[in-house]
């Protein structure tokens, strides 16, 4: 069984610029990787249970991940104006344009055929696997996103957006890594995936013949699966992939797993040390209950970092959004946290009564419900932000992940008892418009930039409050892969942070410093603090009442060393991020304190003396020099340097060194080589 460190493995080989480009090499690469351990899967699955490997595939088998056989299933139970959708559809907001997915591709990946012919996708869709079974769950996905609307109250997000499908069974993993890499999917890739891991409670036949199935490890827990909540090898895996693929944005179903099970004591299958199903009548609680319906998120899928999970919410009383309590959470909607406390999902969606197209004729359709049809919703909403981006930019600026997950997150609806994010709703329910009036900054309060923070370095803006609107600050990065929980023995509820890149978000008015949100996964209920976040890739600063025309100085800073696993290493580690802000004027100053841009260091090769030049005074000034064996043989401590310093090499033998300068203003460090 492969450990995560291979996962890190994995990364080796990536270009310089491995999240501002597409790494084609590297994702062809992990989609390899993935096949031949899904085959190596398939065969040990199929002698463990005595299944034939068609029957492994037909019912939904990824392969086998920290010990546990992952299977998946899909997440079944008016969306447009609910999420102000039928704006961008019309065009009618300030500086706003028609869209509605014209000229876009979304793919989803679900359990069989769309139907082709059906009135509401007719030429519009292409499946890119060959004989899959046909499937109403996946026409009612493809419909969600993209419905024609003949029947005008199964109309999609996107009514005119192309559709690729394929089917989870068999490596959706693999296909996800290798779509990724496709050079047509370099500027932008949208992705729905409507399934999920089958984690505690599941009525089918798994080998042993047809009952309720537990899907849980015993030696951990008799009444809870550790596999809620987990980070997985798998997980790792999907980050890996994001990582790889900036341009992927993918929006994944939260799951139906809350209260799923048989009522009281049945006989039931549970795996025993052996692996081996076994009859037992062990008494165990329905999904979630012992937790009020948290930690209920499915491992290997719906647990990833650079995802975005959507929930499921019951259809609004009314066509509009008015107020934080119209938003009701619908009773099979999984919801966080994860182990590590990330708040998941990210953003909610209508998931219940949701009328959309079937494969029983090309004219039927039916209420579908399940977070299956909240997800594409939002993916669909997704598409639709991605063109108005392109459009505005004339097809030179695209949406990365990072900065797609900040805008939505950003501008949801407030949900929930509390202001803030919670474990049910995340940061609320999807708003099209508001995500719409960021990109276009429709009402000059709006600032988005992609930034790129070097290892020990700050960036610091200084805004001005307009004063009649809440201030609002996001950032949203991709994280490398982090550590899957250790193999064959997922522990109960492991809150070891995944997070390898740790950014931090503060906003200073000069008295009082504000911090991101944080939940607590120990009291899940409660409501959202403002202090540091040690475990999300996502921060937002909140400021209800700020002053009109004072000043506020918002800071990105990080712990620790950033680590940017690609190979050639660059000169400096990196992490890059999406930045948000509104209920500002435009920014009075930026400062990024880059060292790279402020100090210069030559000649390269040197012979005798190495000059260092900065074009800013920088304070406290460390400058120390290694040898390859990380031996110290030069130390300078500067009070203060401006302009020049330098340093005599002419001892020094020739090799390569490391120039390594600290102060104040940030850290750089410069490869130099001695003739």
């Amino acid at each position: 069984m492969k450990k995560i460190v291979l996962v890190a493995s994995l990364l080796v080989g990536v270009s310089l610029n491995a999240q501002e480009k597409v790494n084609e090499k590297e994702l062809q690469r992990i989609a390899a990787e993935l096949e031949t351990k899904y085959n190596q899967d398939v065969e040990f699955e199929s002698n463990r249970t005595g299944l034939s490997t068609e029957s492994l595939i037909e019912s939904g088998f990824q392969g086998i991940y920290n010990g546990a056989s992952v299977y998946y299933h899909v997440d079944d139970t008016r969306q447009i104006n609910s999420m102000n959708v039928d704006y961008l559809n019309s065009g009618d907001f300030e500086n706003g344009f028609a869209v509605t997915g014209d000229g876009m591709t979304a793919y989803i990946w679900d359990g069989g055929n769309v139907l082709l012919n059906h009135q509401e996708l007719i030429g519009r869709v292409v499946m890119l696997e060959a004989d899959v079974p046909l499937s109403s769950h996946a026409t009612g996905v493809a419909g969600v996103i993209g419905a024609s609307g003949v029947t005008p109250l199964a109309k999609g997000m996107a009514p005119d957006v192309f559709i690729k499908a394929l089917n989870f069974q068999g490596n959706a993993a693999s296909e996800m890594a290798a779509e990724s890499s496709d050079p047509e999917n370099e500027n932008y890739m949208i992705s729905n995936h409507s399934y999920g891991t089958i984690v505690g409670w599941a009525e089918g036949n798994w080998g042993a013949g047809y009952g309720w199935y537990w899907f849980g490890d015993t030696s951990q827990s008799e009444t809870e699966s550790s596999m809620f909540g987990a980070y997985s090898d798998y997980d790792a895996y999907i980050d890996a992939i994001l990582y790889n693929a900036p341009q992927h944005s993918m929006f994944k179903s939260s799951g139906n797993n809350n209260m799923t099970g048989p009522n009281g004591v049945v006989n039931h299958y549970v795996r025993n040390s052996s692996g081996q199903w076994v009859s037992s009548n062990t008494y165990r609680p329905k999904n979630c209950v012992a937790n009020y319906g948290y930690d209920c998120l499915s491992f290997a899928g719906t647990t990833p970092k650079n995802l975005i999970a959507v929930g499921a919410i019951l259809p609004l009383d009314g066509t509009r959004y008015e107020e934080p309590f119209d938003v009701i959470e619908t009773s099979f909607s999984s919801f966080g946290p994860t182990d590590d406390g990330r708040i998941k999902p990210e953003i909610t969606a209508i998931g219940q009564s949701v009328y959309a197209p079937t494969s029983t004729s090309s004219t039927s359709y039916t209420n579908w419900s399940g977070t299956s049809f909240s997800s594409p919703a939002a993916a669909g909403v997704g598409v639709l932000l991605q063109q108005i981006k392109m459009q505005s930019s004339n097809g030179n600026e695209y949406l990365r992940s990072d900065m797609m997950k900040a805008i939505l997150t950003h501008s949801a609806f407030e949900s929930g008892l509390y202001t803030g994010p919670d474990y049910k709703f995340g940061y609320g329910l999807v708003n099209a418009l508001g995500a719409a009036e960021i990109i276009l900054n429709s009402n000059q309060n709006a600032i988005t930039e992609n930034r790129k923070l070097l290892d020990g370095n700050t960036h610091t803006i200084t805004v001005t409050a307009k004063g009649e609107e809440p201030i609002k600050v996001s950032i949203a990065w991709i994280d490398p892969a982090g550590e899957g929980v250790p193999q064959n023995a997922v522990p109960l509820n492991d809150r070891t942070p995944k997070l390898v890149n740790d950014l931090d978000l503060r906003v200073n008015d000069g008295t009082t410093t504000y911090s991101p949100w944080k939940l607590d996964p120990e009291n899940p209920a409660a409501a959202a603090t403002q202090e540091d976040n040690f475990v999300d890739n996502l921060e937002q600063v909140y400021i209800e009442s700020p002053v009109a025309g004072q000043t506020y100085t918002i800071t990105i800073s990080h712990k620790g060393s950033l680590q940017t696993p690609i190979t050639p290493a660059p000169e400096i580690n990196f992490q890059e991020y999406a930045l948000v802000i509104t209920g500002v004027d435009a920014p009075m100053s930026v400062q990024n304190f880059d060292m790279s841009e402020s100090i210069s260091v030559y000649p390269n090769p040197v012979v005798d003396k190495l000059n260092i030049n900065t074009n800013q005074k920088l304070n406290n000034v460390s400058i120390i020099v290694f040898n390859q064996m990380g031996q110290n043989l030069y130390t300078n401590q500067l009070t203060s340097m401006k302009n020049n310093d330098s340093i005599d090499f002419r001892t020094f033998p020739a090799g390569v060194y490391m120039v390594y300068i600290k102060s104040d203003e940030g850290t750089i460090t410069k490869k130099i080589i001695k003739k």
